[in-house]
């Protein structure tokens, strides 16, 4: 069996360390699994009748492939434009691929959030929600339900029932948990741990939360930063991760102005700067360093959060450490199956602030969450994702 992945590849991306970790466990397995890359740089700076060129450029590259698997996110098929250009061309490349008669399958690391927006709001927006809708029925939705070779894949019980509301077919969509990477577990003495935080900058008695990843407004950055402020002052956080390249989120900018805004606050506590650690991108030596000294990883997501999967949450899973995390779906559906999560409620600072404390002072909660988390990583480790991949292209070999 000839596997081909469609995804970003080598570029800094989370589907593209998505796809690398997924090709190389099916390499290991004995799959041959390439790579036909969707370079993003190329496109931004295509028109929309380039793009559809581009991506039929692909086609015969594809012919020599028993299994064609496409890694999906709307930004891959828009270049510079919006998502009813991503709809129109997925739809395009996807119609046109299926015309080889060979398995496709289609991993959705998103969902069509525009069908679990709000009905209410201006008449634009309402207008706009509806022809998005009508478009993904027609183009997408429909073209799944009617090729037998063609099938979705999400990660999430929710993702599943997001997609059957937009128009799929529950026998088009499959379960594939994203497979998660081992971490090693650095056990230092204390006294270790005290040299590597004053290294750090840190003092010997910090209690260190950190978060991990890409900074984007949904991972709720300014909820951490305000819940920083309603803890003692022997607490930091730790941010580590630069925004995403392709972005145009303006969170770090706002993580930075309330950082100075809070400079002249005369509660001592709720001072900021001298708080918060921004490292930017690190080499894997140095985030080892930080994430020995890290008591808590923090997983705050905004409310709006329509997450499918996350690579920084299975990091922080995989780190060792309890993980506190909002009551997004996505973290609630994995809280239900393994209970490794301490939750709160998404955007509540102060609730956050209560919910660290607390888990600070009971030691065997924390011992379970840690451990319940590493049981779960184990359960879905790369191998048992790929083999899980495997049976099912098998599955629908005639």
């Amino acid at each position: 069996m000839k596997v081909v992945q469609v995804s970003t590849w080598k570029v800094p991306c989370g589907i593209a360390g998505y796809t690398e970790k997924l090709t190389a466990s099916m390499l290991d397995s004995g799959v041959q699994c390439d790579i036909i890359p969707i370079e993003r740089e190329r496109l931004k700076y295509m028109a929309k009748n380039e793009i559809s060129q581009y991506f039929e450029s692909m086609i015969e590259k594809l012919v020599a492939y028993d299994v064609i698997h496409i890694q999906h996110e709307f930004s891959f098929f828009a270049g510079a434009y919006d998502l009813d250009t991503s709809i129109s061309i997925f739809s395009y490349f996807l119609s046109r691929i299926l015309k080889l008669q060979k398995l496709v399958f289609v991993t959705f690391h998103s969902e069509p959030s525009f069908f679990e927006e709000s009905s209410q709001g201006s008449v634009v927006k309402i207008v706009k929600k509806k022809l998005s809708e009508s478009k993904w029925n027609l183009l997408v939705s429909r073209l799944f339900n009617s090729k037998s070779n063609l099938n979705a894949i999400v990660h999430t019980k929710n993702s599943r029932r997001i997609f059957i509301d937009s128009g799929f077919k529950p026998n088009k969509i499959h379960i594939l948990k994203q497979g998660i990477s081992p971490i090693p577990i650095l056990n230092i003495s204390q006294e270790q741990k005290i040299s590597i935080k004053k290294e750090l900058g840190f003092t010997a008695d910090s209690i260190i939360l950190s978060m991990f990843g890409f900074i984007s407004h949904y991972k709720g950055y300014l909820t951490a930063l305000r819940a920083l402020q309603n803890l003692p002052k022997e607490y930091y956080l730790i941010i580590i991760g630069m925004p995403h390249p392709y972005g145009n989120d303006k969170t770090l900018d706002d993580i930075i102005r309330l950082i100075n805004n809070s400079k002249n606050n005369p509660i001592r506590s709720n001072n900021l700067d001298e708080r918060v650690k921004m490292t930017g991108y690190l080499e894997l030596e140095e985030l080892n360093k930080y994430y020995s000294v890290t008591n808590f990883c923090l997983a705050p997501y905004e409310p709006e959060t329509q997450l499918s999967s996350s690579a920084a949450i299975t990091w922080a899973l995989a780190s060792g450490k309890p993980v506190v995390a909002s009551k997004i779906r996505a973290f609630t559906e994995i809280n239900e199956e393994a209970d490794c999560f301490h939750l709160f409620t998404p955007g509540s600072a102060r609730e956050l602030a209560y919910q660290i404390k607390n888990l600070y002072a009971n030691c065997d909660l924390q011992n379970k969450l840690v451990n319940n988390a590493l049981n779960y990583c184990q359960e879905n480790l790369w191998g048992k994702a790929v083999e899980a991949h495997i049976q099912l292209y098998q599955s629908f070999k005639h």
